[in-house]
């Protein structure tokens, strides 16, 4: 029986899906510069001319993986998207967060080995600064009603969240879902001050 057009759809997504995974995990494994689109293809096992099918270019596939990730960061910022953060969708935020890093641990990695590559890091600036002016906005409106020195306590903010973030990535292990837990809950008694 031949396939249907659902069917062939499905198809298509799951092998995206499955480059994309392979790619993120060599890409932060391996580094951006030092994984190839062949290396891609085959761990992928798929040929190097339907990986092209399906992106353009690596650097295609990494804007694909880092708009998706990071995306995905940014819907539980301001949920009702009033464009205003109520203590409950930051505190929202800062758990959902902190969630997304432990469930996209190889995300994290590879987001942050990115960072710190200045090359690799102009591939993906567009795609980052897009959501960043978004979510900077309505973080500074935030914390400008709420503190006396809003830029330093937004500073502090973000600084504990990717700490605490990278921490977990990078440690393998030495941070614990519980510390995890208790250093979000310290972080939120600070902020309802």
């Amino acid at each position: 029986m031949p396939r249907t057009k659902e069917q062939f759809k499905e198809l298509r997504q799951e092998k995206i899906n499955k480059i994309k995974q392979v790619a993120m995990e060599l890409f932060a494994s391996e580094g951006y510069i030092q994984t190839s689109i062949s290396k891609i293809a085959k761990a992928a096992n798929i040929s190097k001319g339907l990986l092209y099918n399906y992106f353009e270019s690596k650097d295609d596939l990494l804007k694909c993986i880092v708009s998706e990730g990071v995306q995905d960061v940014f819907e539980s910022f301001d949920i009702d998207g009033d464009g205003h953060l109520s203590t409950d969708e930051f505190e929202y935020f800062v758990r959902q967060s902190l969630k997304n890093t432990i469930e996209r641990k190889e995300f994290y990695k590879l987001l942050y080995t990115i960072m710190l590559q200045p090359n690799v890091h102009d591939i993906i600036a567009n795609v980052q600064n897009d959501i960043s002016i978004r979510v900077l906005t309505v973080a500074n409106e935030y914390f400008q009603t709420r503190f006396d020195d809003p830029q330093t306590e937004f500073l502090l903010f973000s600084s504990m969240m990717k700490g605490l973030s990278m921490q977990y990535v990078f440690a393998d292990g030495y941070i614990t879902d519980e510390m995890m837990e208790k250093s979000i809950t310290r972080i939120l008694d600070y902020y309802r001050k």
